[in-house]
């Protein structure tokens, strides 16, 4: 009887092991966090590959290359140095150095309603929208004026609803994939700005 224990123990135990060595790790969702029809991350692997092209930094030079397209900035905006990996470029205004031009790229999709769409919903009340295509509808741009959800840092959950927003939003095509550009600020602040924002996205030249 002894026996017959000690070997349904054994087995037991060999069944246990066996699970243990057999289970697997949770994967982990990289893009966990981001807000629904968010660009996908794994784009950015293509903005690593395409990094090796892009031209040194140069706040002196207002023309900006990327793929197969040269967009130029106006002259009442700053480049900077991008203070976050996500971001290829990076502008100021320079009559509110704290408010922040910024472009994105992830790499080759088609996410054009999508991204509007979601730009749309960080607003908690939204006002005004406007949508413009420029460029035989190679760039498009988005206006939109609200109460908008203003976070700390970009993927943060918490968030205050804050009156007279804008947003300056644009999709701009190339031949490896849409480049985003965006800038939030209070409607005081970019209503000066919108045919400066539009005269940046009607230089786009394709080469």
């Amino acid at each position: 009887m002894k026996k017959y224990i000690l070997l349904i123990a054994a087995v037991t135990l060999m069944v246990s092991c066996t699970d243990k060595v057999e289970q697997k790790p949770a994967e982990t969702n990289q893009e966990a966090g981001l807000p629904d029809g968010h660009p996908p991350m794994t784009g950015m692997d293509a903005l690593s590959q395409l990094s090796d092209d892009l031209p040194p930094f140069d706040p002196d030079n207002p023309q900006l290359e990327l793929s197969n397209i040269t967009l130029t900035a106006p002259d009442n905006w700053l480049r900077e140095r991008p203070t976050s990996s996500m971001r290829i470029v990076q502008y100021s205004l320079k009559n509110s150095q704290e408010t922040k031009i910024v472009g994105f790229f992830f790499g080759q999709q088609d996410m054009v309603r999508e991204n509007i769409d979601r730009w749309k919903a960080e607003f908690v009340e939204l006002k005004d929208s406007k949508e413009e295509e420029l460029m035989d509808s190679n760039v498009h741009m988005v206006i939109l004026e609200g109460v908008y959800n203003v976070k700390p840092f970009p993927m943060a959950e918490e968030f205050t609803p804050t009156p007279d927003y804008m947003v300056l939003a644009a999709i701009v095509k190339s031949a490896d994939g849409p480049y985003y550009f965006k800038v939030f600020a209070p409607k005081k602040v970019l209503q000066p700005e919108i045919d400066n924002f539009r005269k940046f996205l009607n230089s786009y030249v394709a080469k």
